[in-house]
């Protein structure tokens, strides 16, 4: 269950609520040489009103989520090598989950259809994979909840190449990737295209006790972005991420640790001219960094520039919190707000949107059977929120998950 205090998306006032219900179904059957693995997923929305902000990241009633053939892999390049092919409809998470996941607090997850491949060699992992990105669709209104069989038009190709390595020492990790979207928004103008290549670095080393831990991680992106308006040319592509991060974990009660985080999603500096600078996040969950999603969703890796504070805490071996403080703004005036539909061509003055404080706690119980959560998000706003006429947001969730 969710509740928003305090709405600050266009055109939407007051408050809001939604009671997200997902069951999922898993079985995989097992033959020589190859499982089949099939999983129903219902995900729904109950107890919202027609203003509700409801989309297919909330909605998605009873459909298959995944059927597959898998197959076991090893020895490719040499010994001691083992993996698996999937093929069919599936599910993927990819280093840490920023351009493809599995969704997990997020109501619906992504799927796609095609082809997986993964190997792993000692220390040194590889993945391939060529899919069509599984539309979410409902029958008629999303408040009504019926169903309406997903399907890949075949509009959209994602595709993707991903390498990691442990490092010498076997403390730090790299992982390098290179991702491609091919998006048709109407076959027959191709000033209407996406064509994005993502290529990306990543450097990390995991928290531990008493220790350092760091990541640093920057992907460029390059390409064809669709015209601004009919009749236009395609535009260029050239937007960029950056996530950097440095804490350290200290042996004391409830083991805090301390985190400094800053994220900058580039946004179109100019809407006027032949260049496109929104950063596209893919598969991504911006969960994780940005805030609860749901009926929140306030912020998503476009257009941001915000530093911040992390403390994650264990007060018992099956609980777990953090408390988070962020500064948002926008890399871009002109763009706008991502989340909120808010676009100021000729900008507004004021890039200081607000500043996020976020609290999670987790109780795993029954021996992680049962998990129950809770968070609370205040956005106090800025100046940018006082010129668009939006004052603070409160959003408070509970959510429940039973795992049999």
């Amino acid at each position: 269950m969710q509740f928003l205090d305090g709405q600050f998306r266009a055109g939407l006032e007051g408050s809001d609520q939604a009671l997200e219900l997902r069951t999922i179904l898993k079985a995989t059957m097992q033959f020589d040489k190859v499982a089949l693995v099939t999983e129903l997923a219902d995900m729904r929305a109950l107890r919202a009103d027609k203003d509700t902000p409801l989309d297919g990241t909330i909605v998605d009633p009873l459909d298959i989520l995944q059927l597959n053939l898998r197959f076991p892999i090893s020895n490719i390049f040499g010994r001691d090598n083992e993996g698996f092919v999937q093929v069919g409809r599936f599910t993927m998470d990819q280093g840490n989950r920023r351009w493809v996941a599995r969704n997990r607090f997020r109501n619906t997850i992504n799927a796609f259809s095609g082809v997986h491949a993964s190997l792993r060699d000692g220390k040194n992992g590889y993945q391939f994979f060529y899919t069509l990105p599984t539309n979410r669709r409902s029958d008629g209104d999303l408040l009504d909840n019926k169903p309406l069989p997903d399907n890949e038009t075949g509009d959209v190709h994602f595709w993707g190449l991903f390498y990691d390595t442990l490092l010498p020492g076997a403390k730090d990790h790299l992982e390098t990737y290179l991702y491609g979207l091919n998006e048709n928004r109407h076959a027959a103008e191709s000033s209407l295209r996406n064509r994005l290549l993502s290529t990306g670095v990543r450097l990390f080393r995991n928290p531990q006790m008493d220790s350092w831990h760091y990541e640093g991680e920057v992907i460029l992106q390059t390409g064809v972005a669709p015209a601004r308006q009919d009749g236009a040319g395609a535009q260029t592509q050239r937007a960029h991420f950056v996530h950097l991060e440095a804490g350290y974990s200290f042996s004391a009660p409830w083991q805090p640790r301390l985190s400094v985080i800053y994220d900058y999603a580039s946004g179109d500096r100019d809407p006027l001219d032949n260049e496109n600078n929104s950063f596209d996040s893919l598969y991504g969950v911006p969960r994780t960094e940005y805030g609860p999603t749901g009926i929140y969703r306030a912020f998503v890796r476009n257009n941001i520039d915000t530093p911040g504070l992390l403390l994650n805490l264990q007060p018992a071996d099956n609980v777990d919190a953090f408390i988070k403080l962020q500064y948002y703004s926008l890399a871009a005036e002109q763009q706008g707000w991502r989340s909120t539909r808010y676009r100021h061509p000729g900008g507004l003055g004021e890039t200081r949107v607000g500043t996020q404080l976020e609290t999670r706690v987790r109780w795993h119980i029954f021996g992680g059977n049962l998990t129950l959560e809770t968070g609370f998000t205040w956005l106090n706003a800025g100046p940018y929120m006082d010129k668009i006429g939006k004052e603070d947001a409160r959003y408070v969730y509970l959510q429940t998950i039973l795992r049999l």
